[in-house]
C-alpha cells in the first residue's frame, strides 16, 4: 500500500527553525537552521526522498530568512513588494546542507535533512540596496523566482501522480520526470545566487561593472548549473551575462545564441542578444570596422525583439554606419524606418537631416532640422545643423535669425552664440560680431574658436593690438596640429599684425 497521503507542502510536519544572535551586544548576524522532512511512499527511492527533504528544508529556511529580511528592509524604508523580497532572498541567502538522518515510524521511513544559513545584516542591506536600484538584475531575479514557483507546482503535481501510479513503467517515467524537476530547481537556485553575485556589486550588466570577486563567484555557480543541466537555457543566458560583464562580446553572443537554440521563444534573451549585438556594432564602428558594425546591426534586427526601443536604436545605428560608409541612400532608408517607428522623436529627424544634407538635399535637410528643433527646442545641435544647412544654401540671414531665436530662449549657450558671432563676421557686421564673440568668451573663456573669430573681427576693424592678443591666446590654447588651417591662418595673421 502506498503510504504517501498528502502533497509535499503538507507533509512537513516536523521542522525546527531557530534564530540565534551571535551575542547579546551584537545582533547583526543571524543564524537560521531548518529541518525538512519527507515521508517515503512505496514508489520512492531513498535518494529521491533525501532530495525532497532537502528541498523542503531549503523552502523553510528561505521563508524564515525572507521574514527576517523583510523586517530589515522595512526599517530601511526600501519599500519592497513580497515578490521582490522572495526573489532577493533566494539570491542572497546561501544555504549549507548539514546532517541527513532516517527514522522509522511503524512501517514508514522518514528522511530528515538539516540546512543552515547565516545572514549578516550589514551585508544583506548593502546587497538589497544595490539590487533594488538595478532594474535589469531585479527583473532577472523575479523571472528566476517565477520559474522556481512553477517548478514547485510541477513537482507537487508529479508527487500526486506518482503516489497514484500502479505499473512499474508508469512509476519509472514519473520518477524520472520528478528527478528532472529536482535538477532544474537546483539550477534555478544556483542561477539566482549567480545573479546576485553579479548584480549586487554592479550598476547593471555592463563590462567591468561588477567586482572581480562577484564575477568569480558567479562563474563557479553558473558552471555548477551547466554541469547539472547542460541543456538548460537559463544557465546559458547567465553565462552570457557573465561574459558580457567580463567584456567578452563574442562569447556573450555565442552563449545567448545557444540559449535561444534551446528556447527559441524567449523574448527577453532575444532582446538581450540584440542589445549586445548593438554594443558590438558600436564598438566596431568606433574602430572603423563599418562592415562588421553593419553586419551586427542587421543580425540584431532579424531577431524576435519584444522591445520597440531596440528597433528604433538599431535602425538609427545602422543608418549612421551606412552614412559613415558612404551609402547615403541606405542610410536615409534606415533613418526613415526609424521615424516611422517614432515620428515624434527629435533624434531620428536630426540624423536624417544630416544624411540628406550630405547627399545634397538641403531643402529636405532644413525641413528635418526644423522638425527636430520643434520637438526639442533646447538642443543646440539641432539649431547648429539647421544653421549649417541654411548657410550651405547661401541663406546667411535665415541662419542668423535661427541663432538669435534660439539664444532668446537659451541665452547662455556659448556654442550657438559663437555660431552667431562667426555668421555676423561672414556677413560683415563686425561690431555685432565682436559683441557676440566677447559674450562667448565671457561664458567660456577657453572657447578657442571664439578667440580665433574674435581675432579675425578685430583685425578686420583695424584694431591690431587687440586682434594680436586674441590670436596669441588662441594659439596658446589650441593643441598644435599639423596642417590645421585655422592654426596656420592664425599664425599668418599674427605675423602680419606684429610687423
Amino acid at each position: 500500500m502506498n503510504k504517501l497521503k498528502k502533497p509535499l507542502a503538507v507533509q512537513a510536519a516536523m521542522m525546527v527553525v531557530c534564530l540565534l544572535s551571535v551575542s547579546i551586544s551584537d545582533a547583526e548576524v543571524r543564524t537560521i537552521t531548518a529541518t525538512g522532512e519527507y515521508r517515503m511512499g512505496d514508489n520512492d527511492t531513498r535518494t529521491d526522498a533525501k532530495r525532497l527533504a532537502l528541498l523542503d528544508a531549503k523552502r523553510l529556511a528561505l521563508e524564515q530568512a525572507g521574514t527576517y529580511i523583510e523586517s530589515i528592509t522595512q526599517v530601511k524604508n526600501f519599500d519592497l513588494s513580497k515578490e521582490e523580497i522572495r526573489a532577493y532572498t533566494a539570491g542572497i541567502v546561501e544555504l549549507i546542507e548539514q546532517e541527513t538522518r532516517s527514522t522509522m515510524e511503524g512501517q514508514q521511513q522518514i528522511v530528515r535533512v538539516d540546512v543552515i544559513a547565516k545572514i549578516d545584516t550589514n551585508v544583506v542591506t548593502r546587497q538589497i540596496d544595490a539590487l533594488r536600484k538595478n532594474e535589469k538584475v531585479k527583473a532577472d531575479l523575479l523571472r528566476t523566482q517565477q520559474e522556481a514557483d512553477r517548478l514547485r507546482r510541477e513537482r507537487d503535481a508529479l508527487q500526486q501522480e506518482l503516489a497514484a501510479a500502479k505499473t512499474k513503467p508508469e512509476v519509472e517515467a514519473l520518477a524520472q520526470k520528478r528527478r528532472e524537476v529536482f535538477t532544474r530547481a537546483d539550477v534555478v537556485f544556483l542561477l539566482a545566487q549567480a545573479a546576485v553575485a553579479l548584480g549586487a556589486s554592479s550598476g547593471g550588466l555592463k563590462p567591468g561593472s561588477s567586482s572581480a570577486a562577484g564575477r568569480a563567484r558567479a562563474r563557479s555557480l553558473i558552471e555548477q548549473a551547466l554541469a547539472l543541466a547542460p541543456s538548460e537555457p537559463l544557465a546559458h543566458v547567465w553565462m552570457g551575462n557573465l561574459l558580457y560583464e567580463e567584456g567578452d562580446l563574442d562569447g556573450t553572443i555565442a552563449a545567448y545564441g545557444t540559449a535561444l537554440r534551446l528556447n527559441p521563444d524567449d523574448a527577453t534573451t532575444h532582446n538581450n542578444l540584440a542589445f549586445v549585438l548593438m554594443t558590438k556594432g558600436v564598438a566596431l564602428q568606433v574602430k572603423r570596422d563599418l562592415d562588421g558594425a553593419i553586419a551586427a546591426y542587421r543580425t540584431a534586427l532579424r531577431l524576435k525583439l519584444d522591445e520597440p526601443a531596440y528597433y528604433l536604436a538599431l535602425h538609427l545605428a545602422l543608418g549612421n554606419a551606412l552614412q559613415a560608409k558612404g551609402d547615403l541612400d541606405g542610410a536615409i532608408a534606415e533613418l526613415r524606418t526609424a521615424l516611422r517607428l517614432k515620428p515624434d522623436d527629435a533624434v531620428p529627424h536630426n540624423h536624417l537631416a544630416s544624411a540628406l544634407e550630405e547627399k545634397g538635399d538641403l531643402n529636405g535637410a532644413i525641413t528635418e532640422y526644423r522638425t527636430a528643433l520643434r520637438l526639442d527646442p533646447k538642443d543646440s545641435f539641432y539649431v547648429f545643423g539647421l544653421g549649417h544647412a541654411l548657410r550651405a544654401k547661401g541663406d546667411l540671414d535665415s541662419a542668423i535669425t535661427e541663432y538669435r531665436e534660439f539664444l532668446r530662449l537659451n541665452p547662455d549657450d556659448a556654442f550657438i552664440r559663437e555660431e552667431l558671432g562667426s555668421s555676423l563676421l561672414d556677413k560683415g557686421n563686425l561690431d555685432e560680431a565682436i559683441t557676440e564673440l566677447r559674450e562667448v568668451l565671457r561664458l567660456e573663456p577657453k572657447y578657442v574658436m571664439g578667440r580665433y573669430h574674435l581675432g579675425q573681427a578685430l583685425q578686420a576693424k583695424g584694431r591690431r593690438q587687440e586682434a594680436a592678443r586674441e590670436f596669441r591666446e588662441y594659439l596658446r590654447l589650441v593643441p598644435d596640429e599639423p596642417h590645421n588651417r585655422e592654426i596656420e591662418r592664425a599664425r599668418a595673421a599674427l605675423r602680419e599684425l606684429e610687423r
